[in-house]
């Protein structure tokens, strides 16, 4: 009898452990139990990808997606009916879109179309040699971000350092601004460091838009409706910021 109550004590003190050890762990735990409950709201929305932010917003759960926008596409607009757990309803917001698949990975709700994810041609795909940040916040990784996929892509124009700057309004109630965000690792693509800035603020989901049809001006990726080339937005899912961002 003792040495069982010993043997459970040290399994319960091994997963404590590794649940303390592991944030990730813990954060796909609560995201799961997220996706898993019954629904108690149905999007208004009547297009897929506004449909996807409006459930990642109203159940708080971090996604990440990667949305192809098709020039020639005309899509029937649609409304959802109840289904039984928050995934299912995710599910059957992708059945307008069949070529798109949902997981999670970091921490996050990764939804993605499976004929141009692995595309070399896809931004989203570039390795960065490394990544650093310490205690920053969502504006300065997306800046450390943004810098890196240059400097990877142009080493030859940031031999002497680079300059920069960003800039956003305070106060916020987004979270944002607070510096919370740590991230060190060597060969993370751009989509892992997406996924782990939302997964590590807690608040947010990002959406990468792009045109397969066309071409980035001067670099070999598929272009983005956007002036500047690699934009994505990253959205808050709670806070006065929330609202009408698309």
């Amino acid at each position: 009898m003792l040495y069982q109550v010993q043997n459970n004590f040290s399994k319960i003190l091994l997963l404590t452990l590794i649940l303390f050890l592991t944030p990730e762990v813990a954060r796909s735990q609560g995201l799961e139990w997220k996706l898993a409950q019954k629904p108690d709201y149905v999007p208004v929305a009547t297009s897929p990808r506004e449909q996807l932010i409006e459930v990642a917003q109203h159940y708080k759960i971090p996604m990440g997606i990667e949305w192809i926008n098709k020039v020639d596409e005309k899509m029937r607009p649609s409304t959802l009916t109840a289904q039984p757990t928050v995934m299912s309803m995710l599910q059957s917001i992708l059945e307008r879109v069949p070529d798109y698949s949902v997981e999670i990975k970091d921490g996050v709700v990764s939804i993605k179309s499976t004929s141009f994810a692995a595309h070399p041609q896809n931004f989203l795909n570039l390795t960065l040699p490394e990544y650093n940040i310490s205690n920053d916040n969502v504006f300065g990784a997306e800046a450390a971000l943004r810098g890196q996929i240059l400097r990877t892509l142009h080493p030859e124009r940031y031999l002497r350092g680079s300059n920069g700057g960003y800039g956003y309004g305070v106060p916020r109630d987004d979270n944002f601004d607070l510096k919370k965000i740590s991230i060190s690792g060597k060969n993370l693509s751009v989509r892992d460091v997406l996924n782990l800035i939302a997964s590590r603020n807690g608040n947010a989901l990002w959406i990468v838009d792009m045109i397969p049809s066309k071409r980035m001006r001067n670099e070999p990726f598929f272009a983005q409706p956007c002036l500047n080339n690699f934009c994505w937005q990253i959205i808050p899912l709670s806070g006065s910021e929330a609202t009408g961002v698309r």
